[in-house]
């Protein structure tokens, strides 16, 4: 296999008809043999699986694409120890490049995906040290639309869509090796961030284990004014619904249409706010800039930077060029 080359860490389990789909949309970028595309999952895994790996790895001869199988552990919280467990493996120097894009298999991305995070590595990453990453837009307003080129900065984090592999290192590593955050997350929080805003008991799945690392460490991330993923899943640990039904064939037909109609996706879940779609396309755009004054962000509506410590972090970088 190919090392050393940037990394797409794509978590996985139970819900390879999304996989499939998710791949689908990746392999719309022509850049994409540039990457190498690592699945990440457990035992017991869905066993369709192993066959949409095939598929595309027939297809793309030339893609780099492989399945690591994670054991299973006594984590109590369900994907908790398979997503985070991801950027251990994806950020070890003997086989990561400069930065790594991340995605959840119920969490399909728009066709720009992998142009819109090398963008922000390349213009915003290398040169902002304390701004760790990118962020999902999980979010009802994600629907709406936003601008195609507007970022904002924030010290709130969902899912992760970029990192550095240098921040994983720096940042991620030294906590996510403890065992004890896998087998007793709230004591873990609870004994290292006794003083966080974030009480033990909340936020307490992979992406508060991650915006803790960032309160902790005064680090901020990107969220898009308009998403680029659509959070679908209608059989995940939180959201539950009416996944589409029939063959493989079958249900793949349904979940085209379902990520375009997002009424019709809510009406099927029994967690309707959490579920939103986008233009699986997504929106046209040169490039892409920080609203640090936060005048033209179209829909987006809240930050946990309440007195803006983005806007005086970038510009202090930006008066010392």
């Amino acid at each position: 296999m190919d090392t050393n080359k940037n990394t797409i860490a794509i978590v996985a389990y139970n819900k390879s008809d999304l996989l499939y789909l998710y791949l689908e949309q990746l392999f719309c970028d022509p850049t994409i043999t540039d990457y190498q595309i690592q699945i990440h999952t457990e035992e017991g895994h869905d066993a369709d699986q192993n066959d949409v790996i095939k598929h595309y790895k027939d297809k793309y001869p030339e893609s780099t694409i492989y399945q690591i199988v994670k054991p299973k552990t006594a984590c109590p919280l369900p994907g908790f120890h398979n997503i985070l467990s991801t950027y251990l493996y994806a950020g070890d120097k003997t086989r990561a490049g400069d930065f790594m894009i991340v995605g959840e298999e119920d969490m399909i991305p728009t066709q720009d995906y992998i142009r819109f995070n090398k963008y922000i590595y390349d213009n915003f990453l290398k040169k902002y040290p304390r701004i760790m990453g990118a962020a999902h837009k999980r979010r009802p307003e994600a629907e709406k639309d936003g601008c195609a080129d507007v970022l904002m900065g924030d010290y709130q984090c969902t899912s992760l869509s970029v990192i550095s592999t240098e921040a994983i290192n720096k940042y991620l590593k030294p906590v996510l090796s403890d065992p004890l955050l896998y087998t007793n997350p709230q004591l873990f929080y609870s004994l290292k961030y006794p003083l966080s805003r974030i009480a033990p008991l909340d936020h307490t799945h992979h992406d508060g284990a991650i915006e803790r690392i960032m309160v902790d460490n005064k680090l901020f991330v990107l969220k898009p004014d308009q998403s680029r993923s659509m959070h679908v899943g209608l059989s995940g640990v939180f959201c539950k619904g009416e996944p589409p039904k029939g063959t493989f064939e079958e249900r793949i037909k349904q979940w085209r249409e379902l990520i375009k109609d997002g009424d019709k996706l809510r009406s099927l879940s029994s967690l309707p706010d959490d579920l939103v779609v986008t233009d699986p396309a997504g929106p046209e755009w040169d490039s892409l800039y920080l609203d640090i004054d936060r005048n033209n962000c179209k829909a987006s509506s809240w930050w946990f930077d309440e007195d803006n410590e983005f806007k005086e972090y970038i510009e202090t970088v930006d008066s010392h060029k």
